[in-house]
């Protein structure tokens, strides 16, 4: 099978969460026998990096639009910054594959005129992230737009795919779930046994990660009586609220961590930084909507309060034996479930049966 993946972002292993999910998506298919070849987006906000050498993938150059382009987009393609250039590229490289895969809501305009089979993969959906705020604000305005864009992708495609078992269920109709994944080789074992500390790594741009964040220091940190303990905040924006702002690797944070303490209030998908703490062995405790799409496991303690959630993480600060064993029971549902081969079988299994239909 020949399949052509169409990415918003480069693949990077120090990217954006998007990114970082496509290197695992790139390697389970290519390790299942397809030939792949990947089409991503760079525009003016990506992270700068390299893209992994071995992966067959070509970088597009996207600019912004101007003032008056941006609007007409809103209006017509809402999230349709990709529909342009970058699209016609997709349809030109549409003509030599069996089937195209849009990842992400963005890329579900890239396919209009291609005759070849397409599926879109929905990471999360931004209705169910935040709410739509005033009419006036900005947040209205983002949320719109999204909303908008996830429901012309669902209109427009035959073939869904969603990360979670709740995005599945709110598109209301048969969806293919597939999870997230991530590329076990670019993560490394954290120690678990110096000082004990709970982190919490992400951009608080993004209003649920800065609502975590509020809710670990004002309702949760404050009841774990460890003295020794300590709390590290780290990621693009977390500088409002005393933390270590953006860093060079988060991989390497994640070695520092004894337990990712995760109190998301809401939010929709998986969380790719639960993935990576559970692709690090490091011990996660969460709520319910930090969890989502993540198999029960005992490396993953699910709470919804904040005392009950400072009490998981107080045990574990505290007992060092105990978070080397969840931290092993985390890696090993990351292996088996989570590592690119497992995580891209219900993908592969699609594409056979899009191929097997066009035959």
């Amino acid at each position: 099978m020949r399949a052509l993946v169409v990415l918003t972002q480069p693949p990077l292993p120090e990217g954006g969460a998007p990114g970082k999910t496509a290197i695992g998506l790139l390697r389970g298919l290519i390790g299942h026998g397809v030939d792949v070849r990947a089409l991503a987006a760079r525009r003016g906000f990506s992270v700068p990096g390299e893209v992994p050498a071995d992966l067959p993938v070509e970088i597009v150059d996207v600019p912004a639009p101007g003032p008056l382009e941006a609007r007409l987009q809103r209006i017509r393609r809402p999230l349709g910054e990709l529909a342009g250039e970058f699209a016609a590229r997709v349809r030109a490289a549409s003509a030599e594959v069996d089937l195209v895969h849009l990842e992400e809501t963005e890329t579900a305009w890239c396919d209009e005129g291609i005759e070849a089979p397409s599926v879109v993969h929905l990471h999360y959906l931004a209705r169910l992230d935040r709410g739509f705020g005033a009419p006036w604000s900005k947040q209205f305005r983002e949320v719109l737009d999204a909303t908008r864009a996830e429901r012309a992708a669902v209109r427009r495609h035959r073939w869904l795919v969603a990360s979670s078992p709740l995005v599945a269920a709110e598109l209301g109709r048969d969806v293919v779930l597939a999870p997230l994944s991530l590329d076990p080789g670019l993560y490394r074992q954290a120690p678990l046994d110096g000082p004990p500390t709970a982190g919490l790594i992400g951009t608080a741009g993004w209003p649920p990660t800065a609502e975590a964040v509020r809710v670990l220091q004002e309702d949760v940190w404050p009841l774990i009586r460890v003295p020794e303990a300590e709390l590290v905040v780290a990621g693009r924006g977390t500088e409002r609220f005393g933390g270590l702002g953006e860093v060079e690797s988060a991989r390497e944070v994640f070695q520092r961590f004894s337990l990712l303490l995760f109190p998301l209030p809401r939010g929709s998908g998986m969380k790719v930084k639960v993935l990576e703490a559970l692709a690090s062995g490091v011990p996660v405790v969460t709520t319910p909507a930090g969890a989502e799409g993540i198999a029960p496991s005992n490396g993953v303690i699910v709470e919804t309060e904040p005392r009950a959630l400072a009490s998981a993480a107080t045990e574990l600060l505290r007992d060092g034996q105990a978070r080397r064993e969840r931290g092993a029971a985390a890696r090993k549902t990351f292996e088996e479930r989570y590592s690119p081969g497992p995580a891209t079988e219900p993908l592969v299994e699609l594409y056979r049966r899009l191929v097997a239909a066009r035959a």
